[in-house]
């Protein structure tokens, strides 16, 4: 496992004055690794201190747990599009909304305002006091009445994420799990009918869901035990196609998986799954075809590769939308814009800008790629590179946790996964449009040159992780 991966979040629970002084030197240990892990979490506690302070200060180091921006509601918003306009996070100005979530940490806010920053000279604090953390802020900005846009240093952000996907490979985003770690027993229905491609699609689905549901509990802090390794407080998490008792107990959860319906009448659909991978694969063909896009060469023929984004598509058609609600087949092979051919045409995009760059290294036209310690990373700094940068790879190990948030309660985002992939596709598809990488002037922009192979290097995993745990297969010809 490497260094830095990222273990559990602590629920830390005191119920006694004396036993949180006891523990503070272990909780500090702790929280400082779990904020060296998860930077975004770093800054909203960081944030969160230069605001509020504790009631008791001889107990506000163990009352600070780490905060995560999702669990922040609306007081801290991270965003993912118009950066340089809105910030790259944003803050409620409302010193209310903070006082409530303030009282719910055991805080209180620093000053009794009505605004949270009400002057520029708190604003000018704020920026000052940033530039001792990980993540340092260069300006605030007023967006209305209401609210705070805060733009970060970009360069320090930058140099951490290529460090950190590159370093990691395909353990980005995977926590590591210990003696400690929650544990959850996962397990299929049985009779859930044929697990062949004689399978109706809903059983395929239910089936489906089970596999993407373990792939993702390996990423998550859940560690999986056998049914006779249960603990007292394993959860154990069945995959159903309803739920088997309305009340159910503690430690048990169904997950639903929902039918699959036409598109029209709604009606539960008679297609096998055989018959649907091979209508789905019919419909990449014809947009393989009018695009002139696919092209593989001899290690693969283009019934295989066709067989292969036929079965994408159909796990894009199933789990695009919550894995409770109904799926709707494609019949006419219109689908979403963003659904699996347009992630596959670019997974293969990026393969061949890697691979086009590797041949012109070793035709002489490029010198072979320096170490990434080497490159000046600050030249990534523009809107469109800090775009893919800060909206999806800083935050993909935040959306994998964000998953499982709620498997007690019987959900699992899988949907978010599947829009997470076809938007980080969607704004890879501008970069490439607009950066035409490989045409570059050769010794002026080398420098800018080997810093956007790198990032290109960094997508690449991020998207290949993120099909992976849907058991989709990347593309690597185009």
């Amino acid at each position: 496992m490497p260094i830095d991966a990222c273990p559990p979040l602590l629920n830390v629970l005191v119920t006694s004055k004396q036993k949180k002084l006891k523990n503070k030197g272990t909780f500090t240990k702790k929280l400082k690794l779990i904020m060296d892990c998860n930077p975004l979490s770093q800054f909203s506690q960081q944030l969160l201190a230069f605001f509020t302070q504790s009631v008791d200060e001889a107990e506000k180091e163990s009352a600070l747990a780490p905060v995560r921006l999702r669990k922040c509601g609306d007081i801290i918003r991270s965003h993912d599009e118009d950066l340089a306009a809105n910030g790259d996070l944003s803050l409620a100005a409302t010193a209310r909304y903070w006082q409530s979530f303030a009282k719910r940490q055991g805080l209180q806010l620093r000053l009794d305002t009505v605004v949270l920053m009400p002057g520029e000279e708190q604003r000018e604090e704020l920026i000052r006091q940033s530039k001792e953390w990980r993540f340092p802020l260069c300006r605030i900005t007023m967006l209305h009445k209401d609210r705070y846009g805060l733009h970060f240093q970009r360069s320090p952000v930058i140099a951490h994420v290529l460090k950190t996907v590159l370093g990691h490979g395909a353990d980005y985003g995977r926590s590591q799990k210990t003696e400690h770690s929650p544990t959850m027993c996962l397990r299929w229905q049985t009779g859930a009918g044929a697990t062949d491609g004689s399978q109706e699609l809903r059983h395929y689905r239910q089936q489906e869901l089970y596999k993407i549901v373990f792939r993702l509990v390996d990423y998550s802090p859940w560690r999986l035990v056998e049914a006779e390794d249960r603990k007292e407080d394993t959860l154990c998490v069945n995959v159903e196609a309803q739920k088997c008792c309305q009340v159910q107990p503690k430690d048990h959860v169904c997950l639903v998986s929902g039918p699959v319906v036409e598109p029209v009448k709604k009606t539960a659909t008679a297609l096998m799954v055989d018959d649907y991978l091979e209508l789905r694969s019919t419909h990449m063909r014809l947009m393989a075809l009018h695009r002139s896009g696919y092209r593989p060469p001899g290690m693969c023929n283009l019934n295989t590769l066709m067989k292969r984004l036929g079965a994408a598509a159909v796990t894009v058609d199933l789990f695009e939308v919550r894995h409770a609600s109904a799926a709707c087949v494609v019949r006419n092979g219109v689908g979403s814009s963003k659904g699996a051919s347009y992630i596959l045409y670019n997974s293969a995009r990026l393969e061949t800008l890697l691979r086009t760059f590797a041949a012109q290294v070793n035709a002489g036209v490029y010198e072979p790629l320096p170490p990434l310690g080497e490159i000046d990373l600050s030249v990534l700094a523009d809107d469109m590179d800090w775009q893919l940068i800060y909206g999806y790879l800083l935050t993909f190990p935040e959306l994998l946790e964000s998953l499982m948030d709620q498997v007690q309660q019987g959900q699992c985002g899988v949907h978010l996964l599947v829009h997470f992939i076809g938007n980080l596709a969607s704004a890879f598809s501008r970069y490439y449009r607009h950066k035409k990488v490989l045409v570059q002037k050769r010794d002026q922009l080398m420098p800018t040159l080997y810093a956007r192979i790198y990032l290109i290097m960094a997508v690449r995993q991020v998207l290949n992780v993120a099909l992976s745990l849907l058991g989709i297969e990347p593309v690597d010809y185009v």
